[in-house]
């Protein structure tokens, strides 16, 4: 079903903030705040003229721009750059996805959260958040292009669907235990590192 990957991860994550973080924290709120939002307004959709957004997908968005808001400038304009580059690409392969459907040799969810993930890697292998940025604003502002253009032939189509979450959602949990582990490997290094020496 749907959807039901985005769900799990944002129900654990609100526990997580909710429960187990550490109760000083600056960020367990509004990390508990937004993945419980995130549960609400899944099922709802929202109409901007002849555009459909699901309510989960409009609030990533916002939060991705605030958060965008917040780097260096030069940071920024790179952002905007790679953001814009990733957003034709999407929304390319959305277009060759729908005019040639065979070419999809494994499961959709699979291929686009894979392909992402090394694309985000590439362009941002130091900075987890940008990585995350980039590849939310890069995909999200691309399915706005490709549902502009389907509305040429009133043909519907939702932005940030359920499908769509999905991916995102393996595509952040991805990124986030890549970091992790990188982050595990690089203590036990150092320690290992350190006994040689002594």
């Amino acid at each position: 079903m749907q959807g039901m990957i985005f769900l799990l991860i944002a129900w654990v994550i609100w526990i997580y903030a909710t429960f187990m973080m550490d109760k000083k924290s600056t960020y367990r709120w509004p990390i508990a705040s937004c993945a419980l939002l995130l549960i609400i307004l899944k099922p709802l959709t929202i109409r901007f003229y002849f555009l459909h957004i699901s309510g989960s997908s409009l609030l990533i968005l916002i939060i991705c721009y605030y958060l965008s808001s917040k780097l260096p400038f030069k940071k920024q304009l790179h952002l905007l750059f790679s953001v814009f580059t990733l957003m034709v690409g999407y929304a390319g392969f959305l277009l060759f996805e729908m005019y040639d459907p065979i070419w999809m040799f494994m499961d959709r969810v699979v291929l686009t959260s894979f392909t992402l993930f090394i694309f985000g890697y590439f362009l941002y292998s130091s900075s987890v958040l940008t990585r995350i940025l980039l590849i939310c604003l890069g995909t999200l502002q691309g399915d706005i292009v490709f549902a502009s253009y389907l509305s040429k032939w009133d043909m519907p189509y939702l932005i940030g669907s359920m499908e769509y979450l999905d991916i995102i959602s393996i595509i952040i949990i991805s990124n986030l235990l890549f970091h992790f582990i990188s982050n595990l490997t690089a203590i036990t290094r150092i320690k290992g590192n350190k006994k040689i020496s002594q």
